[in-house]
């Protein structure tokens, strides 16, 4: 049986995560998920939408255009903290479900 990889974290949380240390362009995002460029500007139009991301001002990136930087704000490091929150909790029912199990099988 083939094991597949959980992806717990959307990509719109890694977004979020990146850009909490500091302000990325749309090309060093997709550099740093491994996401196509379409992909990060399609997430980044939809978390600007929502008031997660802005922003914050342009860098020359190798020897295209300029690009938009943009940082998070106080709304998407709200959001983060809710996902986390999120995976934490679900990490806590397996493991007591595991827990239970190993408990059950031995005694």
């Amino acid at each position: 049986m083939k094991r597949e990889k959980i992806n717990i974290l959307t990509n719109e949380i890694k977004v979020l995560c990146l850009l909490y240390d500091e302000k990325l362009t749309r090309a060093e995002i997709s550099e740093r998920t491994g996401l196509d460029y379409s992909s990060v500007s399609y997430i980044a139009l939809r978390l600007e939408s929502l008031g997660l991301i802005r922003i914050a001002g342009t860098k020359k990136v190798k020897k295209g255009p300029l690009e938009d930087m943009y940082e998070i704000t106080e709304k998407g490091i709200q959001e983060i903290r809710q996902e986390l929150n999120r995976v934490w909790n679900y990490m806590e029912i397996l493991l007591r479900l595991k827990e239970t199990a190993v408990v059950s099988t031995t005694s």
